[in-house]
């Protein structure tokens, strides 16, 4: 008859600090501070913005996706693809990725090919 020496529980894998493997790991900023003028920073906002008094909450994301893909196909291929990149590896601490994971799995297909197929504008030569 054999016996177990040692039982990996689903306790033991959690790290030392008792979080779930993968759990995604959000960047807190005060509710009244802006997010900084850079892409990113209005990315931010406009997840964070609400829907207007007049909008269901299905036309407000429908909104929010229009926008972002205005933003993404003003994108340079190489910002296309660095956004896409970031977009998807969804790193801990990452304010956008986690804000744009929250989307619908439908929204954020949508934009994640939008930058896949952004061919971009010309990049910029410094001329």
């Amino acid at each position: 008859m054999a016996t177990i020496t040692s039982c990996t529980t689903r306790e033991s894998l959690l790290p030392s600090d008792d979080r779930p493997l993968n759990a995604p790991t959000i960047a807190i900023r005060s509710p009244s501070a802006r997010p900084p003028e850079t892409l990113a920073g209005r990315l931010i906002a406009l997840l964070d913005a609400p829907c207007t008094p007049y909008e269901t909450l299905d036309e407000g994301f429908a909104r929010k996706e229009r926008e972002l893909g205005a933003m993404f196909a003003a994108l340079a291929a190489g910002e296309a693809r660095a956004m896409r990149f970031r977009l998807t590896a969804c790193k801990a601490g990452d304010e956008l990725a986690n804000k744009f994971a929250r989307l619908s799995l439908e929204r954020r297909a949508r934009l994640l090919v939008l930058l896949l197929e952004n061919r971009g504008r010309p990049a910029d030569d410094g001329v």
